[in-house]
């Protein structure tokens, strides 16, 4: 796919094609489920980092992508990040796991923010989730999409709103896990609604706060 992908044009990669096609339009965001540091009300990404590599890895059930930032640098500080992310065969969501060298504070994911969008939270016992549900595609103004970042009560510092998010705030740590997800009426066996979202929801927020993992 990727010899393909926006070559004949910035958004061509949003239009329908043989491999599919980018349904959101994240912009300055952390589109969903992506992660930064927060310094001073504004999210920093990965503007300044030494070197990046990249690997990818496949099962019957899992594939995923390892990821190694080399000297990120954010405020007065410089760090290495590790990330894992996984996705699951039978499911929707999205496993993100973080390792970085030093715990700093801000380290943040979250969701792109709408205006027209209101915002989803839901605390469970150990575990919680911000979602949102609408019109949030660029498919059409009719086409509904759910998103949703889970996380554990205990590693979270606050939940606020920046600039082009939904922030999901990590307390200063070295490592860091959470969910993320997805749900678009259009997919084999879609939510249709936003009731089947929050019910869908649910029944995750209650496997995690029984099991402490989704897989």
């Amino acid at each position: 796919v990727l010899p393909y992908v926006g070559q004949d044009g910035f958004d061509s990669y949003h239009e329908m094609s043989p491999w599919g096609q980018d349904i959101l339009k994240a912009g300055k965001s952390l589109g969903i489920g992506g992660y930064g540091r927060l310094v001073n009300d504004t999210v920093k990404h990965f503007e300044r980092v030494e070197k990046t590599a990249a690997s990818v890895f496949n099962t019957d059930t899992v594939s995923g992508v390892r990821i190694d930032y080399k000297g990120w640098q954010t405020a007065n500080d410089t760090i290495d990040l590790k990330t894992t992310l996984r996705i699951f065969s039978e499911d929707r969501y999205t496993k993100a796991e973080l390792n970085v060298s030093k715990a700093v504070d801000g380290i943040c994911t979250g969701i792109v923010k709408f205006d027209s969008i209101p915002l989803i939270q839901k605390e469970g016992i150990h575990w919680a989730y911000i979602a949102t549900y609408g019109t949030q595609t660029l498919v059409n103004d009719a086409d509904k999409l759910g998103m949703a970042v889970f996380y554990k009560l205990s590693e979270v510092k606050e939940v606020k709103e920046g600039a082009y998010d939904h922030l999901v705030v990590f307390n200063p740590a070295t490592t860091y896990s959470y969910y993320f997800l997805g749900a678009w009426e259009q997919e084999l066996g879609g939510l249709k609604n936003e009731a089947d979202f929050t019910a869908y929801l649910e029944g995750l927020l209650q496997k995690l706060d029984t099991k402490g993992t989704l897989n």
